[in-house]
Protein backbone atom coordinates (compact mmCIF):
# COMPACT_ATOMS: atom_id res chain seq x y z
CA UNK A 1 0.00 0.00 0.00
CA UNK A 2 1.39 3.42 -1.24
CA UNK A 3 2.18 5.44 2.24
CA UNK A 4 1.96 9.74 1.97
CA UNK A 5 5.37 11.22 1.79
CA UNK A 6 6.12 14.51 3.49
CA UNK A 7 8.44 15.61 1.13
CA UNK A 8 7.99 16.73 -2.22
CA UNK A 9 9.72 14.83 -5.35
CA UNK A 10 12.17 17.27 -7.89
CA UNK A 11 10.85 17.27 -11.08
CA UNK A 12 13.81 14.56 -12.05
CA UNK A 13 12.44 11.91 -9.61
CA UNK A 14 9.36 11.66 -11.49
CA UNK A 15 11.10 11.30 -14.79
CA UNK A 16 12.05 7.93 -14.03
CA UNK A 17 9.23 6.36 -14.68
CA UNK A 18 9.12 7.56 -17.97
CA UNK A 19 12.37 6.11 -18.78
CA UNK A 20 11.56 3.07 -16.59
CA UNK A 21 10.27 0.68 -19.28
CA UNK A 22 9.50 0.79 -23.48
CA UNK A 23 5.99 0.81 -22.78
CA UNK A 24 4.91 3.93 -20.75
CA UNK A 25 1.86 4.79 -21.65
CA UNK A 26 1.52 8.72 -22.32
CA UNK A 27 -2.44 7.98 -22.97
CA UNK A 28 -3.01 6.64 -18.93
CA UNK A 29 -1.02 9.48 -17.64
CA UNK A 30 -2.36 12.15 -19.71
CA UNK A 31 -5.69 10.82 -18.14
CA UNK A 32 -5.22 10.16 -14.65
CA UNK A 33 -3.70 13.71 -14.55
CA UNK A 34 -6.17 16.01 -16.53
CA UNK A 35 -8.92 14.70 -13.67
CA UNK A 36 -7.47 15.85 -11.16
CA UNK A 37 -6.79 18.81 -12.62
CA UNK A 38 -9.61 20.06 -14.86
CA UNK A 39 -12.16 20.02 -11.94
CA UNK A 40 -9.97 22.26 -9.85
CA UNK A 41 -10.19 25.07 -12.85
CA UNK A 42 -12.65 27.65 -12.08
CA UNK A 43 -13.55 29.89 -15.13
CA UNK A 44 -15.82 27.99 -17.72
CA UNK A 45 -14.05 28.74 -20.48
CA UNK A 46 -10.75 27.64 -19.43
CA UNK A 47 -12.31 24.82 -18.31
CA UNK A 48 -13.68 24.14 -21.31
CA UNK A 49 -10.49 24.41 -23.72
CA UNK A 50 -8.85 22.74 -21.29
CA UNK A 51 -11.27 20.09 -21.28
CA UNK A 52 -11.43 20.02 -25.09
CA UNK A 53 -7.62 19.88 -25.30
CA UNK A 54 -7.43 16.86 -23.09
CA UNK A 55 -9.59 14.97 -24.87
CA UNK A 56 -7.49 15.31 -28.19
CA UNK A 57 -4.62 14.67 -26.50
CA UNK A 58 -5.58 11.60 -24.96
CA UNK A 59 -6.88 10.42 -28.61
CA UNK A 60 -3.77 11.54 -30.21
CA UNK A 61 -1.67 9.45 -27.50
CA UNK A 62 -3.39 6.52 -28.18
CA UNK A 63 -2.68 6.77 -31.89
CA UNK A 64 0.24 8.59 -32.45
CA UNK A 65 0.77 7.77 -36.43
CA UNK A 66 -2.42 10.02 -37.07
CA UNK A 67 -1.67 12.67 -38.97
CA UNK A 68 -4.82 14.23 -38.30
CA UNK A 69 -5.13 13.72 -34.70
CA UNK A 70 -1.36 15.27 -34.75
CA UNK A 71 -2.82 18.36 -36.15
CA UNK A 72 -6.22 18.57 -33.77
CA UNK A 73 -3.76 18.05 -31.03
CA UNK A 74 -1.54 20.58 -31.49
CA UNK A 75 -4.29 23.16 -32.56
CA UNK A 76 -6.06 22.30 -29.27
CA UNK A 77 -2.87 22.46 -27.07
CA UNK A 78 -1.69 26.16 -28.46
CA UNK A 79 -5.71 27.37 -28.50
CA UNK A 80 -5.56 26.51 -24.28
CA UNK A 81 -2.31 28.01 -24.14
CA UNK A 82 -3.57 31.59 -26.07
CA UNK A 83 -6.63 31.59 -23.54
CA UNK A 84 -4.37 31.27 -20.34
CA UNK A 85 -2.15 34.09 -22.25
CA UNK A 86 -5.63 36.14 -23.37
CA UNK A 87 -6.52 35.83 -19.36
CA UNK A 88 -2.89 36.58 -17.70
CA UNK A 89 -3.21 40.09 -19.54
CA UNK A 90 -6.52 40.94 -18.08
CA UNK A 91 -4.98 40.69 -15.01
CA UNK A 92 -6.49 37.85 -13.95
CA UNK A 93 -5.18 36.18 -10.39
CA UNK A 94 -2.06 34.05 -11.49
CA UNK A 95 -4.12 31.21 -8.79
CA UNK A 96 -6.67 30.87 -10.93
CA UNK A 97 -4.76 29.82 -13.89
CA UNK A 98 -2.51 27.68 -12.13
CA UNK A 99 -4.36 24.39 -13.07
CA UNK A 100 -4.75 25.08 -16.49
CA UNK A 101 -1.01 26.33 -16.73
CA UNK A 102 -0.35 22.75 -15.92
CA UNK A 103 -2.48 21.32 -17.98
CA UNK A 104 -1.04 22.63 -20.40
CA UNK A 105 2.28 21.12 -19.82
CA UNK A 106 0.66 17.91 -19.32
CA UNK A 107 -0.60 18.31 -22.98
CA UNK A 108 3.29 19.37 -24.08
CA UNK A 109 4.47 15.91 -22.36
CA UNK A 110 6.01 17.97 -19.53
CA UNK A 111 4.80 15.11 -17.32
CA UNK A 112 7.88 15.45 -14.52
CA UNK A 113 7.24 18.87 -14.58
CA UNK A 114 3.43 18.79 -13.79
CA UNK A 115 3.66 15.91 -10.81
CA UNK A 116 6.59 18.55 -8.82
CA UNK A 117 4.29 21.34 -9.15
CA UNK A 118 0.71 18.48 -8.53
CA UNK A 119 2.05 16.98 -5.72
CA UNK A 120 1.95 19.29 -2.93
CA UNK A 121 -1.13 19.98 -3.77
CA UNK A 122 -2.85 16.31 -4.48
CA UNK A 123 -0.31 14.38 -2.52
CA UNK A 124 2.44 11.33 -3.53
CA UNK A 125 0.03 8.77 -3.30
CA UNK A 126 -2.66 9.51 -5.99
CA UNK A 127 -0.22 10.59 -8.27
CA UNK A 128 2.14 7.87 -7.94
CA UNK A 129 -0.99 5.39 -8.30
CA UNK A 130 -1.32 7.13 -11.81
CA UNK A 131 3.04 6.26 -13.04
CA UNK A 132 2.59 3.10 -12.18
CA UNK A 133 -0.52 2.50 -13.99
CA UNK A 134 1.19 4.11 -16.96
CA UNK A 135 4.25 1.73 -17.02
CA UNK A 136 2.25 -0.92 -18.32
CA UNK A 137 4.84 -3.93 -17.15
CA UNK A 138 3.00 -6.93 -16.95
CA UNK A 139 5.17 -8.95 -14.89
CA UNK A 140 5.83 -5.56 -12.56
CA UNK A 141 5.20 -6.25 -8.53
CA UNK A 142 3.08 -3.54 -7.70
CA UNK A 143 3.11 -4.02 -3.72
CA UNK A 144 6.95 -4.26 -4.55
CA UNK A 145 7.06 -1.63 -6.11
CA UNK A 146 5.35 0.37 -4.12
CA UNK A 147 6.85 -0.83 -0.67
CA UNK A 148 10.23 0.66 -2.23
CA UNK A 149 8.84 3.70 -3.07
CA UNK A 150 7.80 4.46 0.67
CA UNK A 151 11.29 2.85 1.84
CA UNK A 152 13.02 5.91 -0.11
CA UNK A 153 14.04 4.50 -3.62
CA UNK A 154 14.34 5.80 -6.57
CA UNK A 155 11.42 4.88 -8.98
CA UNK A 156 14.28 3.43 -10.99
CA UNK A 157 15.24 1.40 -7.99
CA UNK A 158 11.66 0.27 -6.92
CA UNK A 159 10.63 -0.20 -10.94
CA UNK A 160 13.56 -2.90 -11.21
CA UNK A 161 12.79 -4.60 -8.38
CA UNK A 162 9.25 -4.72 -8.96
CA UNK A 163 10.04 -6.19 -12.63
CA UNK A 164 12.01 -8.71 -10.82
CA UNK A 165 9.88 -10.27 -8.19
CA UNK A 166 7.10 -10.18 -10.67
CA UNK A 167 9.34 -11.70 -13.81
CA UNK A 168 10.15 -14.39 -11.26
CA UNK A 169 7.40 -15.51 -10.00
CA UNK A 170 8.07 -19.04 -9.42
CA UNK A 171 11.26 -18.57 -6.77
CA UNK A 172 10.10 -19.38 -3.49
CA UNK A 173 9.68 -16.65 -0.64
CA UNK A 174 12.93 -16.28 0.44
CA UNK A 175 14.34 -15.27 -2.52
CA UNK A 176 11.85 -12.68 -3.24
CA UNK A 177 12.44 -11.47 0.00
CA UNK A 178 15.72 -11.20 -0.61
CA UNK A 179 15.13 -9.18 -3.45
CA UNK A 180 13.68 -6.74 -1.26
CA UNK A 181 15.88 -6.39 1.40
CA UNK A 182 18.63 -5.63 -1.20
CA UNK A 183 16.47 -3.32 -3.38
CA UNK A 184 16.18 -1.00 -0.08
CA UNK A 185 19.54 -1.30 0.63
CA UNK A 186 20.15 -0.37 -2.64
CA UNK A 187 22.58 -3.39 -3.69
CA UNK A 188 20.38 -4.64 -5.43
CA UNK A 189 22.55 -5.90 -9.35
CA UNK A 190 21.85 -8.18 -11.86
CA UNK A 191 24.86 -10.09 -10.38
CA UNK A 192 22.67 -11.17 -7.48
CA UNK A 193 19.30 -11.54 -8.88
CA UNK A 194 21.43 -14.38 -11.47
CA UNK A 195 22.49 -15.56 -8.00
CA UNK A 196 19.19 -16.16 -6.81
CA UNK A 197 18.16 -17.53 -9.69
CA UNK A 198 20.74 -20.20 -9.50
CA UNK A 199 19.36 -21.11 -6.20
CA UNK A 200 16.07 -21.24 -7.36
CA UNK A 201 17.02 -23.60 -10.49
CA UNK A 202 19.12 -25.51 -7.79
CA UNK A 203 15.93 -27.14 -6.42
CA UNK A 204 17.69 -26.52 -2.64
CA UNK A 205 16.37 -28.86 0.23
CA UNK A 206 15.18 -25.87 3.76
CA UNK A 207 18.51 -26.56 4.94
CA UNK A 208 20.35 -25.99 1.91
CA UNK A 209 17.74 -23.01 1.65
CA UNK A 210 18.84 -21.43 4.82
CA UNK A 211 22.80 -21.71 4.17
CA UNK A 212 22.30 -20.14 0.68
CA UNK A 213 20.31 -17.29 2.62
CA UNK A 214 23.17 -16.95 4.63
CA UNK A 215 25.94 -16.94 2.45
CA UNK A 216 23.82 -14.18 0.33
CA UNK A 217 23.41 -12.21 3.22
CA UNK A 218 27.18 -11.89 3.32
CA UNK A 219 27.30 -13.73 6.87
CA UNK A 220 31.47 -14.26 7.50
CA UNK A 221 30.33 -17.21 9.85
CA UNK A 222 28.49 -19.41 7.35
CA UNK A 223 31.26 -18.35 4.60
CA UNK A 224 33.81 -19.54 6.58
CA UNK A 225 32.30 -22.72 7.83
CA UNK A 226 30.59 -23.72 4.32
CA UNK A 227 34.35 -22.74 2.22
CA UNK A 228 35.78 -24.88 4.88
CA UNK A 229 33.74 -27.69 4.14
CA UNK A 230 33.96 -27.24 0.35
CA UNK A 231 37.35 -27.12 0.89
CA UNK A 232 37.67 -30.81 2.73
CA UNK A 233 36.21 -32.18 -0.55
CA UNK A 234 37.83 -30.91 -3.15
CA UNK A 235 36.35 -28.13 -4.51
CA UNK A 236 38.76 -25.16 -3.09
CA UNK A 237 38.00 -22.96 -6.67
CA UNK A 238 34.46 -22.85 -5.53
CA UNK A 239 36.01 -22.22 -1.30
CA UNK A 240 38.04 -19.31 -3.09
CA UNK A 241 35.19 -17.64 -5.13
CA UNK A 242 33.03 -17.81 -1.98
CA UNK A 243 35.48 -16.50 0.27
CA UNK A 244 36.01 -12.99 -2.06
CA UNK A 245 32.16 -12.82 -2.21
CA UNK A 246 31.53 -14.38 -5.46
CA UNK A 247 27.39 -14.73 -5.44
CA UNK A 248 27.92 -17.23 -8.29
CA UNK A 249 29.12 -19.91 -6.23
CA UNK A 250 26.78 -20.01 -3.63
CA UNK A 251 24.27 -22.17 -5.29
CA UNK A 252 27.23 -24.54 -5.86
CA UNK A 253 28.21 -24.36 -1.81
CA UNK A 254 24.73 -24.37 -0.47
CA UNK A 255 23.96 -27.98 -2.21
CA UNK A 256 27.34 -29.35 -1.44
CA UNK A 257 28.44 -27.81 1.68
CA UNK A 258 25.33 -27.79 3.62
CA UNK A 259 25.40 -29.99 6.94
Amino acid sequence: MLAEHSVAHPVDWWRQFQTATERFDEAILTTGLTELLLPKITSQLLQREADIAADIAILYRNKPGSEGLLDRYNGARHRLRETIARLADRDVDPAALAEAEVVSWVLDGEYAQAAAEMEPRFGAVVLLRIFVSALRVSALDVNVTAHLLNAGRTPAEAIYAGKIVGKYGYWPDWLRDLVVEHAVAGTLTDEFVAALDLCAFATLRSTQSRLARQLLRGEAAAINTAARTLETIGESEIAARLRQGDVGAVAFAARFASV
